[in-house]
């Protein structure tokens, strides 16, 4: 009896220093957080004053100079009318007219749309890369993981406007966007031939997530809400993040993330190993307060909206 207890500590100690070791590579992997995510994290806490000035958002935004480059692209091919400005070179622009775009932008998007595109810019700018150990090419798990957050945010809005939840989208958008942060710090790890990395799926039972555990010592979800944890988003979505792919260890937030991801394949046909091997699991929509009507409704709703579409995934 004391040497079982004893194996179960010394296994259990193992897996600790193995998930340690595994953190403290990664941190050293994906360096120093990128002052894109740290635009979005102040963000965040201001999301908190309903008081909130445009004059502190717009400073705010002014803080990465390639994050206010991509936002007004971004933004003048939204509206060419009334942000008409953004439609020449950025290096043309006065520190004036960038005033403008931005301020123009925040009044008539609102503070909670900027935001998310702005999560999606960053992430962007983790997530564009090939992904090779996981069998996505250029930017294939960016559009997944942005395809992942319109669908969370819409599912929030459906569930807000039936009175079944009182999520807020635009945190739904950035849990959305997020649930597949942790694969940049394993892709490495997986290694770089997808198809011995599905050869290997037969040992690991089938499931990604116990793959990623055998050969990198820490799965995606747990990684990823480390990651998020340590850049202080909010509980809500630390635990969204973690659990997307259980959906009934956590909160409702968690299986709406897990239900768009499942949804996420139907809007953008990334490829993508892992996404091949998306289930939706039967107790998502119990957990989740969603029905199979609301999932066809905001896949085609998001397929229709081509404008949103390309305002968040053009090149």
């Amino acid at each position: 009896m004391a040497s079982h207890a004893r194996g179960q500590n010394q296994e259990t100690g193992m897996s600790a220093m193995k998930n340690q070791e595994a953190e403290e590579r990664i941190n050293r992997q994906l360096g120093e957080l990128p002052t894109s995510l740290e635009v979005v994290c102040r963000l965040m806490m201001m999301l908190r004053n309903p008081t909130q000035e445009n004059e502190e958002v717009v400073e705010v935004l002014l803080t990465d100079k390639d994050l206010t480059m991509q936002l007004v692209t971004r933004l003048a091919m939204k509206d060419k009318e009334k942000l008409k400005q953004g439609e020449d070179s950025m290096d043309s622009k006065t520190e004036a007219e960038i005033l403008k775009i931005l301020f123009d932008a925040v009044l008539h998007m609102g503070y909670r749309a900027i935001l998310s595109l702005v999560s999606a810019l960053s992430v962007g700018q983790i997530l564009s890369a090939e992904f090779r150990g996981y069998g996505y090419g250029k930017r294939e798990l960016w559009l997944h993981s942005v395809t992942t957050a319109l669908a969370t945010q819409r599912f929030c809005e459906v569930l807000q406007d039936s009175n079944r939840a009182m999520h807020d989208p635009s945190l739904g958008f950035i849990a959305g966007v997020m649930h597949d942060i942790g694969k940049a710090g394993l892709n490495t790890d997986l290694g770089q031939d997808p198809q011995a990395v599905s050869s290997e799926m037969g040992k690991a039972k089938g499931t990604w997530l116990k793959l990623e555990k055998s050969l990198c010592g820490i799965d995606h979800a747990a990684l990823g809400a480390i990651l998020v944890k340590r850049w202080k988003l909010p509980k809500e979505i630390i635990d969204a993040i973690r659990h997307h792919h259980n959906p009934k260890a956590s909160h409702q937030m968690a299986a709406i993330v897990h239900v768009a991801d499942y949804a996420s394949r139907f809007i953008s046909a990334t490829g993508g190993l892992a996404n091949f091997r998306v289930k939706l699991k039967p107790e998502a929509l119990e957990f989740s307060g969603l029905r199979v009507d609301d999932i066809e409704r905001v896949i085609l709703n998001i397929l229709n909206d081509q404008e949103t579409l390309n305002l968040y995934t053009a090149n």
